[in-house]
């Protein structure tokens, strides 16, 4: 039987590059959906901003939160920012992946409730008390979307043309901030070695191999 060197060091790689891509590691956790209680409007004339603490410094690439939208609809992205004020500036954009619909939330189903992920430009900050702002999302029929609070263990900030300077703190929202996905992790190597000792395996039998007439 012939074995083909490069198939085998293409699916190597082929695992690494889904083993890295999911290599996520939650830093920061404020709580689960609600779906019950009621949600900040993310739009573009007020942003939520929420407090977050990290016992380390972290390298922190994404983030979930529990988004609510018209039902039928999703929310396809979401403007953020990082920073050390209850008034962040928004630093970038980031596409949306969402999950299902979270059972019995919505107000009877008027909204679908969801996780919502996307991904941020790295950015390291050290321990200490920090603050995650999102605003001004889009949704896939152009209404407003709306960012679950859960009562969780931060303080929320709103501000905006709307409010008075920052309003706050109030009811916290939910969300997690994720690290990694960009650097393999230990057994994401192994699986890289490993991949490559089979192709070097096989280069060898195949030049072992005796021709018989």
């Amino acid at each position: 039987m012939r074995i083909n060197a490069l198939a085998l060091l293409g699916a190597s790689v082929a695992v690494l590059a889904a083993a890295s891509a999911t290599a996520q590691t939650t830093v920061y956790d404020n709580g689960p959906i609600n779906g019950t209680i009621t949600a900040w409007t993310l739009a573009d004339f007020q942003h939520i901003t929420n407090s977050f603490t990290l016992s380390q410094t972290t390298t922190i690439t994404g983030f979930t939160f529990g988004g609510w939208s018209n039902a039928g609809q999703t929310i396809t992205s979401v403007e953020y920012g990082f920073g050390s004020s209850t008034d962040n500036a928004i630093t970038g954009t980031s596409a949306l992946t969402y999950g299902d619909v979270v059972p019995d939330t919505g107000f009877g189903g008027s909204y679908d409730v969801r996780n919502y992920t996307g991904s941020v430009a790295p950015i390291t900050l050290g321990a200490g008390t920090w603050y995650f702002t999102l605003g001004a999302a889009a949704t896939s029929d152009g209404s407003y979307a709306y960012w679950d609070i859960n009562n969780g263990p931060s303080d929320a900030y709103a501000n905006g043309s709307s409010l008075a300077g920052v309003y706050g703190p109030t009811s916290s929202t939910a969300f997690s901030l994720t690290s990694g996905g960009a650097v393999p992790e230990p057994a994401s190597w192994a699986l890289m070695v490993g991949g490559f000792g089979l192709v070097g395996g096989a280069m060898r039998a195949r030049r072992r191999t005796v021709a018989f007439a």
